[in-house]
């Protein structure tokens, strides 16, 4: 591949060198051209540069026909804060809106301390914690299903026009690219299914490439009320091959030619999202670290080959993006 010269940047080399753990940052390699053209230079931690290098360029080498996207939603796709506001979740858009019956907000808010704990505590073991995060799914639904007053579809349209849940900046254009490109793209959800959909459409960016994986509430089609949601449920700590059945089982068979994949979480969990790839080349882990930023950054170089600190936008993935379309 030829070497790209990047531009002058706002940030020194030392600068740049402050947020990674190794020495070798080559201000002409196709990395920092991405870093500078992102312009969130100040937000970006590395701890392994000869690493990330080597999947970027792999990942541009390959091109798009090689390529797939897997996003997770809440706090990734969309923002952890906007206007000075920490933004709803797609639960907390079900949770929180006027439209949902009282009694299932208390006994969703009781689930919530009941089990929030167990899902934060790094003393318990996966298997356990994965028993308990059904337990609370499966009470969480059966909430909202046996409650006096129904969920209508419509109040579901209802809450996501109402709801305090903007994407981050500049995710129009990539989900926009991504489609022009017909690279596919998973949104991997363990949120609301409806909801995750709903926010899509509304802003006009649930492209024919893009498929979500979710917790999805059926209805009846001709009382428009709540039945039940779909089965297995999808939590955080089976969202990689476990959590793949039915029609999405064939998911990653039928992408077998796309063996490089970019990845966008927010928690450790979602690096496991690439999981069920078949035959996986390149896979650039790209972490937004939202809160705790002191105690949780080393935690998330270790996971993550990018890490962005408190950034409310895409504009990395949109300057990434740019390169590899043109190669």
């Amino acid at each position: 591949m030829d070497s790209v010269k990047a531009p002058p940047s706002n940030d020194s080399e030392a600068e740049l060198r402050k947020r990674t753990d190794s020495p070798e940052i080559d201000l002409n390699s196709v990395l920092h051209l991405i870093i500078s053209r992102s312009g969130v230079q100040q937000k970006i931690h590395i701890k392994d540069v000869i690493k990330t290098e080597k999947l970027i360029e792999d990942i541009i080498e390959d091109g798009p026909d090689a390529l797939q996207v897997i996003a997770d939603f809440d706090a990734t796709l969309s923002c952890y804060h906007s206007a000075g506001k920490k933004c709803e979740t797609s639960y907390g858009v079900l949770q929180n809106s006027r439209l949902t019956p009282e009694d299932v907000k208390v006994r969703g808010a009781e689930l919530f301390k009941q089990y929030h704990p167990i899902e934060i505590d790094s003393s318990i073991s996966a298997e356990e914690k994965a028993l308990k995060m059904v337990e609370w799914y499966e009470r969480k639904h059966d909430n909202y299903v046996t409650s006096s007053r129904k969920l209508k579809s419509t109040d579901i349209t209802e809450m996501v026009k109402e709801a305090h849940l903007d994407l981050r900046d500049g995710s129009d254009k990539v989900l926009g690219k991504l489609h022009s490109a017909n690279i596919p793209t998973l949104v991997f959800s363990a949120g609301s299914g409806n909801v995750v959909e709903g926010v899509l459409k509304l802003r006009n960016v649930f492209h024919s490439n893009t498929k979500v994986i979710s917790n999805f509430m059926e209805f009846d089609e001709n009382t428009k009320e709540l039945v039940r949601f779909r089965k297995p449920v999808v939590h955080p700590g089976n969202k990689n091959e476990a959590a793949l059945h039915g029609d999405n089982g064939q998911y990653f068979d039928k992408l077998k030619c796309r063996n490089n994949v970019i990845l966008l979480g927010d928690t450790i969990g979602d690096t496991t999202m690439a999981k069920g790839v078949s035959n996986p080349n390149a896979i650039l882990k790209i972490g937004y670290l939202n809160f705790n930023f002191d105690q949780q950054l080393e935690s998330f170089k270790d996971a993550f080959d990018i890490v962005l600190v408190d950034d409310q936008t895409v504009h990395f993935v949109d300057a990434l993006l740019d390169i590899v379309l043109k190669s």
